[in-house]
């Protein structure tokens, strides 16, 4: 924990905890921001916490390191806004499909993480190419064989089941709302203390070592304690315990990630709803009429309603532990217990950048706020630029006459009207001599707005970028006009008012 500690306050503060909320939020917020470091950092930082012990998941870090190297290609190739999105969309769930083996889970996992209520459909298609792709690279070193083996024997065959699934369903919803409390109380906690960060981990790892003396089955991943208790083995253990371990499991994890210590939730949240599936397992098979013989289904099913209620990816999860177990057959009665337990979690969740639907995501926020006029073209709105400044003129002159026309900012364009960049009027010029041209000081950055796009995407760059204005360039990379925030706007709301006006008549 002090050596996980130091190296992530110290180099980047950023992979502290868990990381697929970070990959969510920068998603929402900024997919080109991730900094490279943050990745490696992670690695290491990760295979410190867990392989030491510590009570996490590899798909956390795998989620946020395979979301920064999105972000990386995203930079480097310059998309766009709306594509970056999605490539830091698909690269996350590519790393977490390709961490538990799950290709079809961890493509799904992506485009339905972002949400709580919806599902980021521009993600998926490209999402199942990546994932596939991220499966076959990893399994060409660690070998393709589901994690926990294959359960190609489990059926489902007796309707009295669905009642025990059911109450399955009930159980690890309550456990899940639990773990959420618990966790978030913990991290509270650590962020409260007026201890160095750094030090946090090390605390947090003490306590989890404390408690692992009672319990050695909390340390690392748990998938071993899993695979056990879907055999025969789990009557090997006293009941008292396998009741007892989903909630040490709580707050082993809450203690190493919570603290600041690097690793996921995911993982665990999937052990402890094994664990959940276990116990019941254990107090009905002896009195329940139609249990299975097996724990294995109650362990399964337990696996997908637990995250996959408290983390609102219940198609996900139920995909990736039917492949993780190999086995598909027991999706039915999964179905059951998952919808139960996802109505009683309700809005509650584990992921604090999870938005509620794509309504609330800014890419989204004027794609569903705004009526279908706003795909009209943007031709028949920009405006001829106020003031276009030219590469070879002088910059002290050039930044006079913006000075002058009132403008915090003039496009600069090279031959042919070639676009090069902006040049704001607060641009360094002390010290430069008069040959200094405008368009070495022009910068490249900035919203840059298409020629052939549509109302609606004119003003969602804007709003992305926070910018009152922006150049409108021909394909050829042409400046053709201004597109300014006030102007779009006033001409959406006209339309507007144009049609409710018709629908009146």
């Amino acid at each position: 924990g002090l050596v996980s500690g130091l190296l992530v306050w110290r180099f980047a503060p950023e992979a502290a905890g868990h990381g697929t909320d970070a990959a969510i939020a920068a998603v929402h917020n900024d997919p080109k921001g991730i900094r490279p470091k943050t990745a490696l950092v992670k690695i290491v930082a990760s295979a410190i916490t867990i392989g030491s012990g510590g009570s996490g998941g590899r798909e956390g870090p795998a989620a946020q390191i395979s979301a920064g190297f999105a972000s990386f290609l995203a930079r480097g190739f310059g998309l766009s806004q709306d594509d970056a999105r999605i490539a830091v969309t698909i690269g996350m769930g590519a790393g977490i499909g390709a961490i538990f083996r799950t290709p079809l889970g961890g493509a799904v996992v992506g485009a339905e993480v972002l949400y709580r209520r919806d599902f980021e459909t521009a993600a998926i298609v490209p999402g199942l190419i990546a994932s596939i792709v991220g499966f076959v690279v990893f399994g060409a070193v660690e070998g393709f064989a589901p994690i926990f083996g294959y359960h190609e024997g489990l059926r489902f065959d007796q309707p009295i089941q669905l009642v025990y699934y059911a109450l399955i369903g009930v159980a690890a919803a309550l456990v899940g709302l639990l773990y959420d409390k618990t966790f978030w109380t913990v991290h509270g906690l650590f962020g409260r203390s007026r201890r160095p960060r750094w030090l946090l981990p090390a605390v947090g790892g003490l306590l989890v070592g404390c408690l692992a003396l009672l319990f050695p089955q909390v340390l690392g991943t748990g998938y071993g304690w899993v695979q056990k208790m879907m055999t025969s083995d789990l009557m090997t253990f006293p009941l008292w315990l396998v009741l007892l371990l989903p909630f040490a499991k709580i707050l082993a994890t809450s203690l190493s990630i919570g603290s600041g210590g690097s690793g996921g939730v995911f993982g665990p949240g999937m052990v402890i709803g094994a664990l959940v599936g276990a116990g019941v397992w254990r107090l009905l098979e002896a009195v329940a009429p139609g249990v299975p013989l097996s724990p294995a289904p109650f362990v399964i099913v337990g696996m997908m309603a637990s995250f996959g209620s408290i983390g609102h990816i219940p198609i996900a999860t139920m995909l990736m532990v039917a492949e993780m177990t190999g086995n598909l057959s027991l999706l039915a009665p999964a179905m059951v217990a998952v919808g139960i337990a996802t109505l009683i979690v309700g809005d509650r969740h584990i992921y604090h950048s999870q938005l509620a639907s794509r309504e609330d995501a800014p890419a989204h926020r004027f794609r569903f706020g705004l009526t279908p006029v706003g795909a009209l073209p943007l031709a028949s709105v920009m405006e001829d630029p106020v003031l276009v400044l030219h590469a070879d003129e002088p910059v002290l002159d050039a930044l006079e006459r913006v000075d002058a026309a009132g403008l915090e900012s003039a496009p600069v364009v090279g031959r042919d009207d070639a676009y090069l960049g902006i040049l704001p009027a607060s641009a360094e010029s002390s010290g430069r001599g008069r040959a200094e041209t405008a368009g070495g000081l022009a910068a490249a950055g900035g919203p840059v707005i298409a020629a052939d796009s549509s109302l609606d995407t004119a003003i969602e760059l804007l709003a992305l970028n926070r910018a009152t204005w922006a150049p409108v360039v021909s394909a050829d990379g042409r400046l053709v006009g201004t597109a300014t925030s006030k102007r779009l706007l006033r001409h959406y709301t006209r339309l507007v008012h144009a049609g409710v006006r018709r629908l009146d008549a």
